[in-house]
């Protein structure tokens, strides 16, 4: 009896171990989920880049993807305040992203700005917001490569059937899905997204 309970554990931790090796090593690339590309109202780009987002909305844009490229503008930093009280004048990173998408030719009157959001699901709030008030039916949601998926479902939850969704990762990311292991930052990034999506899943993150 003990030998039949033992070799039944060996046979579920071979299977586990098995079932580990076979999915780890795909994770990086299971959390990259795009959809094919079609027309939209806009481009709405997810904060959290410098310019790896912002510079896959530029491409689209003068592409023909969409008129229109909306940014989520990022809280200051506290620093920021400290500049500011010495009178010191500084570029925010909202200044430096319009300015760089002007340069490469997107005109002024085609970029909107978002207040600053504090999450995914918060961004996924003020898109859908965003959408009734300019009457949008469709956009082109641009982000970093792992944080498709969980975007993607953050995006569809929130709003419904009040719109489509066309999730984008930046081909400016260079981060290699395929060994995500193999480098530090890819590790970190890939670890986060996964707990995040186990916490959207189980009830206990948005």
């Amino acid at each position: 009896m003990v030998t039949g309970t033992r070799l039944r554990v060996a046979a579920a931790a071979t299977f586990l171990l098995l079932t580990l090796a076979f999915a780890i090593p795909r994770l990086g690339t299971w959390l990259v989920i795009e959809d094919p590309l079609t027309k939209a109202d806009a481009i709405f780009v997810l904060g959290g880049t410098r310019f790896e987002r912002p510079l896959e909305a530029a491409d689209l844009y003068l592409a023909g993807w969409a008129p229109i490229i909306s940014l989520v503008e990022q809280g200051p930093e506290w620093a920021e305040g400290w500049l500011a009280d010495k009178g010191v004048t500084y570029e925010t990173e909202l200044q430096t992203q319009v300015r760089v998408l002007q340069e490469l030719g997107v005109p002024a009157e085609s970029i909107r700005v978002i207040d600053p959001q504090d999450s995914t699901a918060a961004e996924a709030d003020a898109l859908l917001a965003t959408m009734r008030r300019q009457g949008w039916s469709s956009v082109i949601v641009v982000t970093s490569k792992q944080h498709t998926r969980r975007a993607g479902l953050s995006m569809r939850r929130a709003i419904g059937n009040e719109g489509r969704v066309i999730m984008r990762a930046s081909r400016y990311d260079q981060s290699d899905t395929d060994r995500w292991w193999t480098n530090r930052a890819t590790i970190r990034f890939t670890l986060f997204e996964t707990q995040r999506l186990f916490a959207y899943w189980v009830g206990l993150a948005d």
